[in-house]
C-alpha cells in the first residue's frame, strides 16, 4: 500500500487502485485524513465480494459493502444487457473515497481519480475543467449548476477489455459509477460486426478470471474506412442516445481515429471546448 501527500494532493495505491485526490477549502487535512483511514481497508473488504461481483447482474442484488452495492445499483440499470457490477468498479470506488471526504468537512471543491476515472464535489460558484479521454484540446468545464458529478472513459485500448472498437467513450453522468458502467456499454455498442480488420478474442483467452468469461472482446483495429468508421459511431451514438433520454447519463463524446461525435439532449447541457484536430460528426 501506497500513500503519500505531495503538492496539495493526496495519492493512494493499493494492487490494481491508483487514486489520485485534491481537495480544496477549510478542511483538506481533515477530509485526506478521512480518506487515509477508509482507504486502508477499502480493498480486503471489497475482495470479500469479488466472485459475485463478476457473475452476470441480476436485480436487486443487496451488499452490505457501500462499493459493492454502488456497483449494483449503477449496473443493474443496463439489465437486460449483459453486463456485471465490475464495469462499474473505478467509478464506485471513486464515488465512495469522494463521500468520505465531503462528509462533514467545509470544502470548496473536491474531486478523486480513480486511474482516470473521476467523481467531483463543487460547492457553489465552483468549476470542474477535466480533459476528455486522451483527446489534446478537448475540455469539459462543469459548473455547480450542471448535474454531472462524474466522469469516466473507456477505449477497446484501455486497461479493461472492450467488446467494440471506439478508441475512447467519455461520459458524464450524475456520478463516476454511472459513468463508469454507461461507457463501457457505449464501448461495446461502437462496432462493426464480422470486419475482416478488427479482430477479436475469448476474454478468458486473455485473462482467465475475466468476468466476460469467453465473450468476444477486441484485440486488434486495423485500417477502416470513413464510412466505416462513421458507421461505428452511429451504433454507439444510438445506444449513448437511449441512456440520455432514459436519463441515465448525461453527455458522451466517443471518437475513433480521427472522427468524434457528441451526444447530449442539447447543446446547451455542457460546455466542451473543442480546440481539437479531430472531425466532428453529427447525427440525427
Amino acid at each position: 500500500m501506497f500513500i503519500k501527500e505531495q503538492d496539495n494532493r493526496l495519492f493512494l495505491q493499493h494492487g490494481p487502485i491508483n487514486i489520485v485526490l485534491e481537495a480544496l477549502g477549510i478542511d483538506r487535512s481533515l477530509a485526506y485524513t478521512y480518506a487515509k483511514k477508509y482507504f486502508e481497508t477499502l480493498l480486503d473488504e471489497l475482495v470479500l465480494d469479488q466472485q459475485l461481483l463478476k457473475k452476470k447482474v441480476v436485480l436487486n442484488r443487496k451488499f452490505n459493502n457501500k462499493i459493492s452495492q454502488s456497483m449494483q445499483n449503477a449496473t443493474e440499470k443496463f439489465i437486460p444487457s449483459f453486463i456485471t457490477p465490475m464495469a462499474a468498479v473505478a467509478g464506485s470506488i471513486a464515488d465512495n473515497i469522494l463521500r468520505v471526504v465531503i462528509n462533514n468537512t467545509n470544502l470548496e471543491k473536491a474531486y478523486v481519480n480513480n486511474g482516470g476515472d473521476v467523481s467531483f464535489y463543487l460547492n457553489k460558484n465552483q468549476i470542474m475543467k477535466s480533459s476528455l479521454a486522451a483527446i489534446p484540446n478537448m475540455i469539459a468545464e462543469i459548473k455547480y449548476k450542471d448535474k454531472s458529478r462524474g466522469i469516466a472513459t473507456s477505449g477497446w485500448r484501455g486497461k479493461s477489455f472492450s467488446r467494440g472498437i471506439a478508441d475512447s467513450v467519455t461520459v458524464l453522468a450524475n456520478n463516476a459509477a454511472m459513468a463508469d458502467a454507461a461507457a463501457t456499454m457505449i464501448c461495446n455498442a461502437v462496432d462493426i460486426y464480422d470486419h475482416p480488420n478488427i479482430k477479436k478474442k475469448p476474454a478468458n483467452e486473455i485473462y482467465e478470471e475475466s468476468d466476460l468469461n469467453n465473450l468476444l472482446i477486441t484485440v486488434e483495429v486495423g485500417e477502416l474506412t470513413k464510412v466505416e468508421i462513421k458507421q461505428a459511431l452511429k451504433n454507439g451514438y444510438h445506444t449513448a442516445m437511449k441512456y440520455v433520454q432514459e436519463d441515465l447519463i448525461n453527455t458522451a463524446l466517443i471518437q475513433i481515429s480521427d472522427f468524434f461525435c457528441i451526444v447530449q439532449k442539447n447543446s446547451t447541457d455542457l460546455n466542451i471546448i473543442n480546440k481539437s484536430k479531430l472531425k466532428k460528426i453529427t447525427y440525427n
